[in-house]
Parts: C-alpha cells; structure tokens; sequence
C-alpha cells in the first residue's frame, strides 16, 4: 500500500508541470514496486491544487496505473471524489467532533447525506473525549445512504500538546471490548475482531512488507 501526503498549497500555473511532474514520479517509483493500493491523504487532500491540476487529475493518472485508489479525507468538502475508496475522518458526535474538529460536523454530516459513492467509509480515532460516541454514531450512520461502515483506530499524540486526549491502558481496554461487542452484535465495524484484540493487548504488528510513505516532499520510506 502506497500513501501519498499532500501539501495544501495552492501555487500559480508556473510551477505546475513541475509539481504535477514530481507526483507523477512518486507514483511511477511505487509502481515499479509492485504497489496495489495507492492512499492519498493529508493534511487535507482536497486543497490541493496547482494551477488548472487538483487531486482529481491524480486519482484519474493513478487509476490508470494501480488497482485500487483510495482517499482520506476530513469530510468537509463534497464527497464525489473519483477513487475506488474514499475514508472520511469523523470523530464523533456533534460536539465532539465540533470540539475536536474546528465546529465541522454540520458540513461533514451534510456531505454524507448528500454523497452517493459507491464505497464510502467513517474512520473513527478514539480518543478520551470522543470515547462513548461510537455506538451512537453508528446509529446514526444508519440514515446515511452511501456509508459502508466504519474503521476505528486509537488516538497517539504528536507532541503538540494534544497528550491530555490519550486514552488510559483501562480505558483502550473497556472501548475496545465495546467495539468488539458491537461486531458480533452485526454494526459495521471493519476491523477484524483479532486485530481489535491486539489493539487492547498493544501486541499489533506492522507489516513492514505492505507500507510505503511519500511524504510532500516526494520523500519515500519503506515500512512502518
């Protein structure tokens, strides 16, 4: 799997062909990898631009080329993007989210409504304020034409003063037994139940073999 990090600059046509170039080769290096699965992701894809280029124009060159495209984004933009997957980041209920996401879930919530893609996922990052929304966010997903279930992660901080949303060791523990639970009971979680048990015993695996990152700066780094 391929994930590509944009920039959310905007820059004039003059340096278009360049950037729009320097992806390409990124994405010419991966392919000559063997890659399957090509992610773009951000900060916001979706602000991308350069010149008359936009992610769309990406996502049209990459499906020529892999399998599978897919994008993550943060909902607030409309969700017609053209790639075979597209995850939108949504953390919670409205006022979780509003707190944790700048005052967005009007808008992500109203581009869920509206979008009609074939293979749209919420990702869901757990973390202490947002831990006993799931559920009821599941609930409400049911309203939801094009959702087709959801991925849960635990949130880690960054380093940017953000430490005080980690969850306890007892606290992963409870949520993601809860989540479990929610499985079996049929909601669409998609996590497997085995990788949702390593997640509380904090023994997951990378697997170093299937991960390759391109940073903005066209950087690539194998494994985790």
């Amino acid at each position: 799997m391929y994930r590509l990090s944009l920039s959310s600059s905007r820059r004039r046509s003059k340096g278009s062909y360049e950037l729009v170039r320097g992806h390409k080769t990124s994405l010419g290096a991966l392919k000559s990898l063997c890659t399957l699965i090509v992610v773009f992701e951000g900060g916001e894809p979706l602000l991308w631009q350069d010149g008359r280029y936009n992610l769309y124009d990406l996502i049209a060159y990459s499906k020529r080329h892999f399998p599978r495209v897919a994008v993550t984004t943060n909902g607030t933009f409309p969700l017609d993007v053209p790639a075979d997957i597209l995850w939108v980041s949504l953390d919670g209920l409205r006022e979780s989210q509003d707190r944790l996401r700048s005052r967005s879930f009007d808008k992500v919530w109203s581009n869920l409504r509206a979008s009609r893609h074939g293979r749209l996922f919420v990702h869901y990052t757990v973390n202490r304020m947002n831990l006993h929304d799931i559920r009821p966010l599941l609930e409400k997903l049911k309203d939801i034409q094009a959702f087709g279930g959801m991925t849960v992660q635990i949130f880690y901080p960054y380093g940017q003063g953000e430490a005080p949303l980690s969850l306890s060791e007892s606290d992963r523990r409870a949520v993601l037994e809860e989540v479990i639970e929610m499985k079996k009971q049929g909601l669409p979680i998609l996590n497997s139940a085995g990788r949702l048990r390593a997640m509380i015993r904090n023994d997951w695996r990378c697997h170093e073999d299937i991960l390759i990152n391109v940073d903005p700066d066209g950087t690539i780094t194998r494994g985790c």
